[in-house]
This record gives structure tokens, C-alpha cells and sequence, in this order.
């Protein structure tokens, strides 16, 4: 036995139920936390402005570019069940201190995404409300917010199965809601006579880095099946699966959406609601209809996210509690739900308080949002970068380095590298301010990692846990997972 690592009695990651998702669950999860239905009706109406006649361009480059980031997280998914998906995967290629920066950089990421939502869910509850006399504004907002998060989290602590089935069929109603509400605003212009706005040139081209940038905050999220690796049936098929079929499917519903909305019929308001889309008066009589049903299914879809969004949240803080990066009640999992309860409840108290305070100190919702995404955005592509980067090296450390891997890893980091710097030197635009924002809160994680390392010697090798075969999988009629290393 010499040469050989003893079994373990249980996995580090004990407590999660396991092969609870199906496949089209797994994929819910990633759907969910991407939000497209929201996305489809929002995000080209904020990308169009910025991108102009590049605005097509700008959904299809950033469709390619995270098609090339799936690929690259699929060569850990198929190798090892990770719940904390990116932050391990990082661990395994790049060690353990740029890891610990992978894991809070998509950390912020999921978190100020399920901000955004909350906030989002909130508003478009507002407007719903609006219409039947409820009075609109940051306290009516602020209190819906508060329920959102209240009920997602209740679903959350229920269980995976159940927030992914609600989350899964609550995103496919938004989405056909949002595909049929931009068909009939599109086909009702183009027989009005309605002709396409025309965008100054200089200002498509001076806000294209920032139009970059909003494009791929449509996709962030989609790697989130990574998280329920532990609790997917058959993970090493279904999690590299629907990693890297999300971004290719994502794309084509915003290329559509985008081409829908090229002839400036729908529009953003600027108004309390942080992005309400008006439907054009050619509409006709339906178009108040159509504007309610499509605002509810945009609430839907934050809700949705809010749901995907924690959820991944929850099980990256869960395994730092195992590790002990974080403190160690937070991978606690709950003893008949099988969740990890105390990470749910330590998160979405701060991903409704933020954007609530944030909301009455700026005063408008969509500056939040905005303000949010961005921050997310950057979330995200930091991880993002440092997965690519991480790739060839995980890949050559185990002997199955290959050139296609190699050159995708390196020019896709290089790549996000030139969008993000571009965004951050935009003129007039806020991306700065969440690059500040984020630097300062990355700098805290790794802070607070280097404090945690006098606490707990062996940190640095305890990061980075994994599902594992344990003994009593050996002898339990049960199919064990080879888990490479």
C-alpha cells in the first residue's frame, strides 16, 4: 500500500446530499444564475448606446469568449466534483494563494450578482405594483427586496432540488415571455415603418470597451453548475455538460434579443426602475398587456437569479468553512435538509442590505444596478482570468497537457485582460469605481487569508477540498466517483 493516500471515512465535503440533480436541473442552476430572460431585455438595451453599430458584434465576441471559458473550466469539471467549482479548480493549476483570489474574486462576483437581482426583483415588483396604486419609490422597493430575499432563501434552506426545480421553471416562463414580448414589439415597428436610430460614431467607439464589458456580464454565472457538482447525478457528464452548452445557447438568445431591439422600439427608462422597457404606442391596445406580462417575467428572472446566484455563493463560503479560510460554522450543512444553512444565512442578509443602502444613498435604482453589474463583471472576470490561466498549468501538472488547451487558456486571459483595462479606461463611464471597489474587497480576502494561516498552519494545503470516494462508498451499494487529483 506503499505510495498510495489511505481512504478517507468522509468526504470533505460531507453533509451536501449527493446525486440529488438531473441533468436538466444542473443545467437550471446555470441558466438561473445568468438570468437571461432579464438579460435579453435589459443588457442590449444598456450594450446598444455604448456599442452602436457594434452591438451585434460586441453579444457575439463575448458568446466566443465565454464558449472558450467553459471549455477550459470543463477540463477540471471532468475530472473533479468540486462545490466550491472555480475557486478548487484554481487551487489545483495555479496553488493555493491564487486560488484564495479566484475563490473571493467569484465570490464578489455571485454575490453582487444576487444583488443586482434582489434590487431588480424588487423594482419590477414595484412597477407591478405601481399600476394598481401601491405608491413607487425607494421604501416600497427596499421592502419588496426584503421578501425576495426572504423567500429565495427559504427555498434555498428547503433544499436543492426544490430551488432548482422553482428556479428552473420559473427562468423558461420568462424566457418565452421575453422572446414573444421582443417578436411582437419588433414585427409591430418594422410594419409601422419604424427605422432604426442611428448612433453617432465617435460615441459607439469610445464606449466600446465599456459595451464589452456589459456584454459578458450576460453570460457571468454560467459555470455555477460547478457548484452543485456534489449533488448532480453522474457530475463528470452532466456539469461539463451544461458548462459548456450554456454560453453557446446564452449567445443566441442575445444576438436575437439584441437584433429584436436594433430598431429602438424598446427602450430603458430612466426613472426609478432601474430598466423598465416601454413598448412602442404602435403596439396597440395590447401593449399595456404586453408591458405586465413582460415585467413579470422579468421579475421572475431575477428572482431566478437570486436563487442561482446564492446558491453558488453559499457553497463556495461552505467550502472555506471546511477549509477553515472562513470561519467554520459556515460549513456546517443543516442536519435534515442537507443545505448549507448557516452560509445561506450569513450571506443573504448582506446581498439585501447592500443594495438597500445603496438604493436610498444614490437614489436611483438604476444606478445601483448598473453600479452592481459592473462590480460583478469584475468579479467574475477576474475568476474567470485566473481559471484560464490555471488550465494548461492543472493540465501539465497531471501529464495530459495538450496544445488546444494551452492556447486557449492563454488567449482567452489575455483577451479578458484587454476588455477589462479598456472598460476601466472608458471615458465617462463608472467602471473605475467598481475596479476600486473591487481591489479593495480582494485585497481584504487575501488579507484575511494571511491572517487565518497563523491560526490554521496547514491552511495553504488544506484549500482547494474536492467530493472524494470515501470507504463507506467501497462496501455501500452505492457507484464510488474516481476523483483524479
Amino acid at each position: 500500500m506503499s505510495g498510495r493516500r489511505a481512504m478517507r471515512s468522509s468526504s470533505p465535503v460531507s453533509g451536501l446530499r449527493r446525486a440529488q440533480l438531473s441533468f436538466t436541473q444542473v443545467l437550471g442552476q446555470s441558466v438561473s444564475a445568468v438570468a437571461p430572460s432579464a438579460v435579453m431585455v435589459t443588457l442590449p438595451a444598456l450594450v446598444i448606446p455604448a456599442a452602436g453599430r457594434w452591438a451585434l458584434a460586441a453579444f457575439i465576441v463575448t458568446a466566443l469568449l465565454m464558449t472558450a471559458v467553459g471549455y477550459c473550466v470543463s477540463q477540471f469539471a471532468t475530472r473533479m466534483v468540486a462545490v466550491s467549482g472555480l475557486y478548487s479548480y484554481t487551487v489545483k493549476g495555479l496553488g493555493p494563494v491564487p486560488g484564495i483570489a479566484a475563490g473571493w474574486s467569484v465570490a464578489i462576483g455571485y454575490a453582487a450578482a444576487a444583488m443586482a437581482s434582489v434590487l431588480g426583483a424588487g423594482s419590477y415588483l414595484s412597477a407591478l405594483l405601481g399600476r394598481i396604486g401601491v405608491p413607487d419609490g425607494p421604501a416600497t422597493i427596499a421592502a419588496l427586496a426584503v421578501v425576495t430575499g426572504a423567500v429565495a432563501l427559504t427555498l434555498m434552506v428547503r433544499g436543492i432540488r426544490l430551488s432548482a426545480k422553482t428556479s428552473l421553471t420559473v427562468e423558461v416562463f420568462a424566457i418565452v415571455v421575453a422572446a414573444v414580448v421582443l417578436v411582437i414589439a419588433f414585427t409591430t415597428a418594422v410594419a409601422s415603418g419604424h427605422d432604426p436610430p442611428r448612433n453617432a460614431a465617435p460615441e459607439s467607439h469610445s464606449a466600446l470597451g465599456f459595451a464589452l464589458l456589459l456584454a459578458i456580464t450576460s453570460y457571468v454565472g454560467f459555470e455555477s453548475a460547478g457548484t452543485v457538482a456534489r449533488e448532480a447525478q453522474r457530475p463528470f457528464v452532466t456539469v461539463p455538460r451544461a458548462i459548456r452548452w450554456t454560453p453557446v445557447a446564452l449567445g443566441v438568445l442575445y444576438t436575437f434579443a439584441a437584433a429584436m431591439q436594433s430598431t429602438g422600439t424598446i427602450r430603458a427608462g430612466i426613472g426609478s426602475v432601474p430598466i423598465v422597457l416601454t413598448l412602442p404606442a404602435s403596439a396597440g391596445s395590447g401593449a399595456t398587456a404586453l408591458s405586465i406580462v413582460m415585467e413579470l417575467g422579468i421579475t421572475a428572472s431575477w428572482f431566478a437569479c437570486v436563487i442561482g446566484s446564492t446558491t453558488a455563493l453559499s457553497r463556495t463560503l461552505f467550502a472555506m468553512g471546511r477549509e477553515g479560510v472562513v470561519s467554520e460554522r459556515i460549513g456546517r450543512a443543516h442536519r435534515r435538509y442537507r443545505t448549507p444553512h448557516v452560509a445561506l444565512c450569513v450571506a443573504m442578509p448582506i446581498i439585501v442590505v447592500v443594495p438597500v443602502v445603496y438604493l436610498f444613498i444614490a437614489g436611483s435604482s438604476r444606478d445601483v444596478m448598473l453600479g452592481l453589474l459592473a462590480l460583478s463583471a469584475h468579479g467574475y472576470v477576474g475568476a474567470y482570468l485566473l481559471v484560464c490561466l490555471a488550465t494548461p498549468a492543472f493540465l501539465h501538472r497531471i501529464g495530459e497537457l495538450t496544445r488546444i488547451p494551452l492556447l486557449v487558456g492563454i488567449t482567452t486571459a489575455v483577451l479578458m485582460i484587454a476588455i477589462i483595462v479598456w472598460a476601466a479606461l472608458t471615458v465617462d463611464s463608472p467602471v473605475w469605481i467598481a475596479t476600486a471597489v473591487y481591489a479593495g474587497l480582494l485585497a481584504t480576502g487575501l488579507a484575511l487569508f494571511a491572517l487565518r494561516r497563523h491560526a490554521v498552519p496547514d491552511l495553504a494545503q488544506r484549500v482547494g477540498v474536492f467530493d472524494e470516494t470515501v470507504a463507506g462508498d467501497v462496501f455501500a451499494d452505492y457507484n464510488p466517483w474516481e476523483v483524479r487529483r
